[in-house]
């Protein structure tokens, strides 16, 4: 028993590349459905449970593969463009929302990545290389990384933040997002390369800084795209008011007009009233009728009647 407690002690403890490979799959299983939670909470979707399994299914076993069979950085290209078809196809949302679920998770989780590792390395004193090698090392840190995220979602869904405005925006602030994000995501691949890299030799207080340089980023980027959909709503909205001040002019000159058909009609019927015209008031009446038999009918013109024949 012991000699087995050992061995295992071992296995965990040392460079074990069998095992960290074996570890690999659990670990993106966990990290799949992270990144999915994550997808839906942020854009509050509601998913079938069929595509949430076939969602979390092929992203974790297509990234095994990719990994295997192909090296840096393809594998790493190959991924996001798998991921990308995967969203499409179980979360059925527009490209620009397919774009944005695909890279969300990624920059969450760098930027976590980023907060955790070098502090855990000086704890330990150990390099980045044992980490990524020795089971031990790996799997308490990953694992703290994906209780962060998991907060991260709740905090999310607690607040009821959401993407949802990306529907009502036109199409030169989709391209800006688009663009922006597409840059984001270059800067964090080049930050990942540097700092994993260097990051035995860098010290704390820079990698600190480029945590909060990334998170800056990002809140710049949001907050100056908040202010464009803002501006862009908010000239709709000014649009809409315009619109609907023609509708009342046209409104108050169609009273204008009533108002003097009205006065129009009354003056007629005193007029035969007046001279007793008993005869020619009830000719007037018919008449009367007839142009609110004609007016009547125009209920046709009804738009609900056009676009649903029911009405008619």
């Amino acid at each position: 028993m012991m000699e087995f407690l050992n061995n295992i002690w071992i296995a965990i403890s040392t460079p074990n590349e069998n095992l960290m490979k074996l570890l690999s799959i659990p670990l993106l299983f966990i990290e799949s459905s992270l990144s999915f939670y994550l997808i839906v909470t942020t854009f509050n979707l509601k998913v079938k449970s069929k595509n949430k399994i076939l969602y979390i299914v092929t992203t974790a076993v297509l990234s095994l593969i990719i990994s295997i069979l192909l090296p840096n950085p393809f594998n790493i290209l190959f991924n996001y463009i798998s991921v990308f078809i995967i969203i499409k196809i179980t979360l059925k949302t527009n490209l620009l929302k397919t774009f944005v679920a695909a890279v969300l998770p990624t920059i969450v989780f760098t930027v976590v990545e980023t907060l955790v590792f070098k502090p855990y390395i000086t704890l330990l004193n150990i390099t980045y290389d044992e980490i990524l090698s020795t089971a031990i090392y790996k799997v308490p840190v990953t694992l703290f990384i994906y209780f962060i995220v998991f907060l991260i979602t709740y905090i999310i869904k607690h607040k009821k933040f959401s993407l949802n405005f990306l529907d009502d925006i036109d199409k030169k602030s989709k391209s800006l997002i688009t663009f922006n994000l597409l840059f984001g995501l270059i800067y964090i691949a080049i930050e990942i390369i540097i700092t994993m890299q260097y990051i035995d030799t860098l010290p704390l207080t820079y990698t600190f800084a480029n945590f909060i340089m990334l998170l800056l980023y990002f809140f710049i980027s949001f907050y100056s795209i908040s202010k464009v959909i803002n501006l862009t709503m908010t000239t709709k909205k000014l649009e809409s008011a315009e619109e609907y001040n023609k509708t009342l002019r046209i409104l108050h000159d169609n009273v204008r007009g009533f108002k003097h058909d009205f006065d129009n009609i009354v003056t007629t019927i005193g007029g035969y009233i007046n001279t007793d015209d008993m005869e020619g008031l009830k000719k007037y009446y018919v008449q009367l009728q007839q142009d609110c038999e004609k007016v009547n009918n125009l209920y046709i013109l009804n738009p609900n009647s056009i676009n649903n024949p029911r009405y008619i």
